[in-house]
């Protein structure tokens, strides 16, 4: 049980550890700035990376198989929106929908 304990730790450090990174490497390149996403990025960024830290110095005690899932998740959300937290919560186009480029 405590090895998979310590497999579950590393992993959601890791995952938290990624997607810190990949926030803090995202680049606009044209897109248009948004406070309310620069915020949201901004507190993904210090969660995140909070929690790789506290796990990386051994302060990060209670770790959960649903936590570790959850941020799985998260850390391929935002690789696959290489970042942008716009695209995050942005709903995909429906299948027949016409697209609008904004």
């Amino acid at each position: 049980m405590a090895a998979l304990t310590e497999v579950l730790t590393l992993l959601n450090g890791a995952m938290c550890g990624a997607t810190c990174l990949r926030l803090l490497s995202y680049r606009r390149q044209g897109a248009r700035y948004k406070r309310w996403a620069s915020l949201l990025a901004y507190l993904m960024i210090v969660a995140s990376g909070s929690v790789a830290i506290r796990i990386a110095l051994g302060q990060y005690r209670a770790i959960d198989f649903s936590e570790c899932l959850l941020n799985i998740v998260l850390c391929l959300a935002v690789f696959s929106a290489r970042g942008n937290v716009c695209d995050l919560l942005r709903a995909p186009p429906r299948a027949g929908a016409p697209h609008h480029p904004q």
